[in-house]
Parts: C-alpha cells; structure tokens; sequence
C-alpha cells in the first residue's frame, strides 16, 4: 500500500492508513482495530459534517548507517 495522504501530529510524521466514520465503529473497539491494523495513533478528525477516525502509522526519521559489517 502506498501512503496518500501525510499528517504532521506532535513533532512526528504519520501516514492516513485507514479513514474510518465515526458513527461506523462501536465505541469500545478502537483500540482493537489500532492493534489489528498495526497503526501507532488513532485521531479523530471533526470538519463541519464529517467526523472520521484516522488511524495512522508512523514514518520513522532516517538513519545513516556508516559501517554495514
């Protein structure tokens, strides 16, 4: 899967792995899908008439690796 669409939340990029409405999960499963989609961070995001779940994972700062053996 390629990531679309990008969120910079608290000093860290995320990618929108899954967009999800609000009113389409019960309420005490959001954990469990974030556990079951291998996501690091559930957010919710409220517009005027649209309120989702956005369930994203982490892009990791690059590491320069010198030495490899």
């Amino acid at each position: 899967m390629i990531p679309k669409e990008f969120v910079h939340y608290q000093d860290k990029l995320y990618w929108i792995y899954r967009k999800v409405k609000h009113h389409q999960v019960k309420e005490g499963s959001v954990n469990e899908l974030k556990e079951f989609w291998m996501c690091d961070m559930v957010v919710r995001n409220k517009n005027q008439n649209d309120d989702a779940l956005l369930f994203l994972r982490e892009i990791e700062e690059a590491q320069i690796v010198k030495d490899l053996i």
